[in-house]
């Protein structure tokens, strides 16, 4: 709800303009579709009227690690257990067994490309594929990406694996040099067949080393040109602890929920405006600006942060900084991790004990989507103080949006430019540690408000003045 308070001199002192990109790119809207078929029936009614008010522009196929070793001609995603055992270590041969397990009590006999090609026709979807480089042919991953075209499912590009670089592969004596060689044979093989499908190489996480493995994974690729593009997988840590995969192990206490909140929400600040921006400046630099696809993105999935309104914040806003930031001018895909699955705190859509949980990014993200289901539109963002941003979309020079994200715990007064009966959707909550349930769900309202002067921005909350 829109509220009227007294407007802050501080905001009036701080406020200062970002340059902003032209026209956005509308592949930035994406979603990883990670074991979205295992547990969801995407012909589902239900299923389906979650996807419409989503509206995704990319989906991205097989998965992560599912990916390395999918094969187009099994059941479901055609994993061999043989394959696993002998070419990865750590959590993922266990979480294999448990899928393919899930998979066969389900009944599932067909391979899930036919439920995402269902679902990419009915969300009217371009498709981002994962190569299996480890143990499919060239030819087989060929066939795959024909199959999907042939079922009138556009193609964006196809990923030369996923994480490659992680030590589990390390581990089982996977090298930078057995990674070049076979993913320059595929990527010539595709464009020799589809001339028009980028390819992209698995960059290695940025580390300070240089004689670290993956400062010369990275130099080493950098030295090619057979790619297109090149793929990180952004998971931005606020939590202190052991982290693995985009996920948290161990999770250290940083004091009372409101201490340790107040602490996430810094360091959110401090990834938005520092940590992230310099690390994208840094693969720029040894990348040479090669195109950046970010396949998988999240807050780094925690016990404690996931499906809070933290976490909601978080992906509005990083949506909103991806598409108004110069800096990220670079990032030419992105795909959400994830859409649906059985995992708490990374997917939208969570399958527990048969029950569909909506998570709290779910609101956040549908009210995003209005940024890319509209025609071409500019986007200016401006700084108001360091925890409250505002996003002002453009048709010419007609205001179409006004976007407000308020991290702080106070409300914002602000003047909109639009004087007229105006359609105001907020979503938010006392709390940035509150949970999205079917009990207690975290606060949205759309209401029409008659905008004479200023306006009240409520704390911790995604406001939208359409």
């Amino acid at each position: 709800m829109i509220r009227s308070f007294t407007l802050l001199a501080l905001f009036l002192i701080a406020s200062h303009n970002i340059n902003s990109q032209e026209y956005y790119n509308k592949n930035i809207f994406g979603f990883a579709t990670s074991n979205t078929f295992t547990y969801f029936d995407v012909n589902d009614n239900e299923f389906k009227e979650k996807i419409d008010k989503i509206s995704p522009k990319i989906l991205r196929f097989p998965g992560g690690a599912v990916g390395n070793f999918y094969h187009f001609d099994g059941s479901a995603y055609g994993m061999k257990i043989n394959e696993i055992d002998s070419l990865i270590l750590g959590k993922f041969p266990k979480r294999a067994r448990g899928l393919i397990s899930y998979s066969k009590r389900k009944k599932h006999k067909k391979n899930y490309i036919h439920d995402f090609i269902d679902l990419a026709k009915y969300s009217k979807s371009s498709a981002v594929l994962v190569a299996n480089v480890l143990t499919e042919t060239k030819e087989d991953i060929v066939k795959m990406i024909k199959y999907i075209l042939d079922h009138d499912i556009p193609v964006i590009g196809v990923e030369l694996g996923s994480e490659m670089s992680n030590k589990s592969y390390f581990d089982k004596g996977y090298t930078i040099d057995i990674y070049i060689k076979k993913v320059e044979e595929i990527s010539a093989f595709i464009k020799s067949n589809y001339p028009e499908i980028q390819t992209a190489i698995v960059a290695a996480p940025l580390v300070k080393d240089q004689k670290h493995r993956h400062s010369i994974w990275n130099k080493k690729l950098a030295s090619l040109d057979f790619y297109d593009a090149i793929i990180i997988h952004s998971y931005a840590k606020v939590v202190k602890g052991k982290g693995q995969y985009g996920q948290m192990i161990v999770e250290k206490n940083e004091g009372s929920k409101e201490e340790s909140f107040s602490i996430y929400n810094k360091r959110i600040q401090s990834f938005f405006n520092e940590d992230y921006p310099k690390e994208i400046e840094r693969y720029n630099s040894i990348f040479q600006n090669k195109p950046i696809w970010i396949t998988e993105w999240n807050l780094q999935y925690s016990k404690k942060t996931g499906n809070t309104l933290l976490q909601g914040l978080f992906v509005a806003n990083f949506f909103l900084e991806l598409i108004s930031n110069d800096i990220y001018k670079n990032i030419k895909l992105t795909t959400f991790h994830n859409l649906a699955g059985r995992d708490f705190g990374g997917s939208i859509f969570q399958k527990k004990d048969n029950k569909t949980l909506i998570q709290s990014t779910f609101i956040p993200i549908q009210i995003v989507s209005r940024f890319f289901n509209s025609k071409d539109l500019k986007v200016k963002k401006q700084v108001i103080a360091k925890d409250f941003y505002k996003y002002e979309f453009f048709n010419n020079k007609t205001l179409v949006y006004e976007c407000y994200v308020n991290w702080s715990n106070s409300a914002k007064e602000v003047e909109s430019l639009n004087k007229k009966c105006t359609k105001v959707l907020e979503y938010g909550s006392l709390n940035l540690y509150d949970l999205n349930s079917d009990i207690n769900k975290i606060s949205f309202e759309q209401t029409l408000t008659k905008i004479d002067e200023k306006i009240s921005i409520s704390p911790y909350s995604l406001t939208l003045i359409e």
